[in-house]
């Protein structure tokens, strides 16, 4: 066999060797943390809050307990982890180079979404409970849009950002999103939601 042979040989072995037992792989860790949130989120769909246990999630995820406090620590921060991912597009497009009508597009079609949705109602049925549980929905969820818009806002130049951030999230929800709340109507398209944050902008920005 020649050396070129044997080095296809060989390259062709170590391509189709199994990979050996380790840590998973990036794309593996975020698809099982995927897995679970969204294991949780159907249950706090389906029972609340206060009736979703641990126990309960790592049996929907087909995990053991020890998986789930490994990845989230506890419900909590099952329920924290749910809301970041829901904003974690938004908060990456206003800390680069996307314009306004991007961003506010993105925080259309993702709170009007079903997942964000069912968070929402579910903080608001629970809230006198679970004060804590409406306190990190509101600081990593509209606050942190409200951020995402205020630094879109000031990147163009205009003049009370913040302000400014505070309309623009509420002409992004309106009656749409209590439509959408209270089971009226289905979520927008990204078209659709496009439409609504450019109107939205008119109204504001001119």
């Amino acid at each position: 066999m020649t050396d070129d042979a044997t080095d296809n040989a060989a390259h062709d072995a170590a391509t189709t060797r199994p990979r050996r037992p380790g840590r998973p792989r990036r794309d593996e860790r975020e698809a099982r943390h995927n897995a679970l949130l969204d294991a949780a989120v159907r249950l706090f769909a389906a029972r609340g809050y206060a009736s979703t246990t641990i126990d309960a999630v790592a049996v929907e995820a087909g995990v053991s307990k020890r998986t789930i406090y490994a990845h989230f620590t506890d419900k909590a921060g099952l329920f924290a982890a749910a809301i970041d991912r829901l904003h974690a597009h938004e908060v990456e497009r206003a800390g680069g180079d996307e314009d306004l009508e991007t961003v506010a597009t993105q925080i259309v079609h993702t709170l009007h979404g079903d997942d964000a949705v069912t968070l929402h109602g579910l903080v608001v049925a629970e809230a006198r409970q679970f004060p804590e549980l409406a306190a990190t929905f509101y600081a990593r969820g509209p606050q942190s849009s409200i951020t995402a818009l205020a630094r879109v806002l000031t990147a163009d130049g205009l003049p009370d950002a913040e302000l400014r951030a505070e309309a623009l999230y509420s002409l992004l929800l309106g009656e749409p999103h209590r439509r959408r709340l209270l089971g009226l109507a289905p979520a927008p398209s990204m078209s659709e939601a496009r439409e609504h944050a450019a109107a939205a902008l008119r109204l504001l920005v001119g």
